[in-house]
């Protein structure tokens, strides 16, 4: 009779628990299927109103550093991933010969002003002492000058007294001659003033009394031409030491210490990281949707935890096809029509450049509801040179260099 109740009682459990393990599945797959329906609902709405890719990767301005003389490397010891600010040394070439051909030429430049300050000294004494003497035979002239005109005088008088018969022919004749000699003195004054305006002038150039002297003109134009040397060969030096042209990091490097190189020659390749984009290739089918400036949410595989923005910069006019460097011309005939991808050029708002490296995968989520411009002329303006996109604090720092 007990074991009759006890299955009653378990039959009357099992009957109650039925109807709420079907309430139970029924809710989840209610449950469920609103999950469904929202997720799919999400989906389509990010679907028409997003076109996101995983065809993009990070890029750069790639350098190639090489130098533009030959010589061999005596000092280098960069590796991958080492910093360098701009105007940093990035190798040094072997510069003895050079240096002693410039301290040649500095000798020499020497030795010319040296020769330009004594001939300077010279000419302006030997100008001095041309002038005392010009003005010591101006003065003879000048009392030349007066004596025959007082000869003249006297001639001209004793010739009216002859004439009238109150002086004799002798006395005409000794005034005469007297007027005759102070001509010849007068005149040659005058040329000893002539040769003396000569001296003067040979003085400045030169030319002296006691020999020749180097013309300071001639030494001047030696002295500009022996400075143009130095400068050539300065610059040369300047050139045996290859400098960092940017502020970047050392991506690949191609040489060793001691090796020879030839000029152009490349040694090393780098980037500056805060001058990065994404570039994504985009499908031919979706780029109508796409404007210049709408917004980006870039997810980066090397760093899933950092939230990167952007806008779209750029839409290229020529599809990734036309650059390949094997085009496949078709001569078959058999064609198969492959969906062809155009570049897009994605501008980094937000997040840390400089943990981005050229050739990272990124994956790019485009909103084509956002606001953007189709004009070709806007798609240039947002670019920013690569000064422009260095910060504030870099510049800084550069400048304290």
């Amino acid at each position: 009779m007990a074991d009759t109740n006890d299955n009653n009682t378990a039959r009357g459990n099992k009957n109650s628990g039925s109807p709420r393990k079907r309430q139970l599945k029924i809710a989840a797959i209610v449950i469920a299927a609103v999950v469904i329906v929202v997720w799919l609902a999400f989906w389509l709405y990010h679907r028409f109103t997003h076109v996101s890719e995983n065809d993009a990767r990070v890029a750069s301005h790639e350098i190639t550093v090489s130098s533009r003389l030959s010589g061999r490397v005596t000092g280098f010891d960069l590796i991958e991933g080492d910093k360098l600010a701009q105007g940093d040394r990035i190798a040094q070439l072997y510069r003895k010969p050079d240096q002693l051909k410039l301290e040649q030429i500095n000798a020499e430049i020497a030795n010319i002003k040296a020769q330009l300050q004594l001939a300077n000294q010279q000419i302006a004494g030997g100008v001095k002492s041309a002038k005392a003497m010009l003005a010591a035979d101006t003065a003879a002239m000048h009392a030349a000058r007066s004596r025959m005109g007082k000869a003249h005088d006297n001639y001209v008088r004793a010739q009216n007294l002859y004439e009238a018969k109150g002086g004799t022919e002798k006395q005409r004749d000794i005034y005469r001659y007297d007027y005759q000699s102070a001509q010849a003195d007068y005149k040659k004054a005058q040329s000893q003033v002539q040769q003396d305006q000569v001296a003067v002038a040979n003085a400045r150039t030169g030319l002296l009394a006691g020999g020749q002297i180097s013309n300071p003109n001639v030494l001047q134009t030696q002295l500009k031409q022996a400075k143009a040397r130095r400068a050539h060969q300065q610059n040369t030096l300047d050139d045996l030491t290859v400098k960092s042209p940017i502020h970047g990091v050392v991506d690949k490097t191609f040489i060793e210490q001691n090796e020879y190189v030839s000029a152009g020659q490349p040694i090393l390749m780098m980037h500056d990281p805060n001058d990065v984009w994404i570039e994504a290739n985009i499908k031919e089918t979706e780029i109508s949707d796409l404007a210049v400036g709408q917004p980006v949410n870039i997810s980066v595989d090397a760093r899933p935890d950092t939230t990167y923005k952007g806008h779209v910069q750029v839409i290229g006019d020529a599809a990734t096809n036309q650059f390949a460097l094997l085009p496949d011309p078709n001569p078959s005939g058999n064609f198969t029509k492959i969906t062809q991808r155009i570049p897009v050029r994605i501008a980094i708002d937000q997040g840390p450049k400089p943990k981005l490296a050229p050739g990272m995968m990124v994956e790019v989520d485009i909103d084509i509801t956002g606001k953007g411009t189709t004009d070709k002329r806007a798609q240039q303006k947002p670019i920013k040179t690569r000064a422009e996109q260095i910060p504030t604090d870099n510049k800084t720092n550069a400048g304290g260099q």
